[in-house]
């Protein structure tokens, strides 16, 4: 197949590989590097330490939830910044921005872990409320930080396949919706208004309970950059005569997804 948009056409080197990563995104590869070294210290955590916080749960358990979460994003990032055309002085200073943010919740998360306390809606004493205040400060500031690159690279372009930019656009776009499910279940002071069936291993709730429409939100950044990808290698390969409506599809049933998993949600709030 001839190339008929010149370099937009370029698609990344499929193999990833540690160095690969460290090379495209030096700060958030180190980042997401942390990220995991504190997933495997959670896993001996819960393996060691009996304690438990609200509900039973395990008290590493969310240390490790959250540090798997934030090295699947960091090494997302780190993998797809390099197709932004944004200038690298934007770029390393979101990364550090971005870095910081992630450190910050992780070390506040895995630092109450530590005190025996759960980290979110926890008021029981100032210290608590402070941790859990600039939590939210933190995290909300990098969400309007994540979106704002987004804009900016969905406006200034991608140097990728349309396909494969197309996807990045939206998993960037889902991904911001999905992130501010968080404020929604601190608005609420609470991430379950409802009951019903638990999903398996996580332990939610799948009516009433805004962790899965937040989970479904957060990994659309790397669900819908991955169906641009294979659908700019289809196209490469004249497997696919319309990847961008591939593309599209695939976005709008990810999007009724997420819009079912905030449905069922909010439900238990109306009946």
């Amino acid at each position: 197949m001839q190339d008929t948009y010149g370099d937009v056409l370029a698609l990344p080197d499929p193999e990833l590989t540690a160095a690969k990563l460290k090379s495209r995104n030096p700060v958030l590869f180190w980042t997401t590097v942390a990220s995991s070294l504190l997933f495997v210290g959670a896993l001996v955590g819960i393996a060691a330490d009996p304690r438990t916080v609200a509900g039973g749960e395990a008290v590493w358990f969310k240390p490790m939830r959250y540090a798997m979460a934030m090295a699947l994003f960091t090494g997302t990032l780190a993998w797809l910044t390099p197709h932004f055309t944004l200038s690298e002085r934007v770029l390393r200073a979101t990364s550090w921005a971005v870095s910081g943010g992630v450190l910050f919740e992780l070390t506040a998360i895995a630092g109450q872990a530590a005190r025996g306390v759960d980290a979110h809606f926890n008021h029981t004493t100032g210290f608590d409320r402070l941790v859990y205040l600039l939590m939210g400060v933190v995290i909300a500031s990098m969400t309007l930080l994540v979106a704002a690159l987004f804009v900016a690279g969905t406006w200034t372009g991608f140097d990728v396949h349309p396909a494969f930019s197309l996807g990045i656009t939206l998993g960037g776009l889902l991904f911001v919706v999905g992130s501010f499910e968080g404020g929604a279940m601190s608005a609420l002071t609470t991430h379950t208004v409802g009951g019903g069936y638990t999903l398996p291993v996580v332990g939610w709730t799948l009516v009433g309970d805004f962790r899965v429409a937040h989970f479904v939100g957060l990994h659309s950044l790397q669900v819908l950059p991955l169906a641009g990808y294979l659908s700019a290698v289809g196209a490469r390969r004249e497997r696919i005569d319309r990847p961008r409506l591939l593309v599209w599809l695939v976005g709008f049933a990810y999007a009724g997804l997420l819009a079912g998993a905030l449905a069922l949600a909010v439900y238990p709030l109306y009946a």
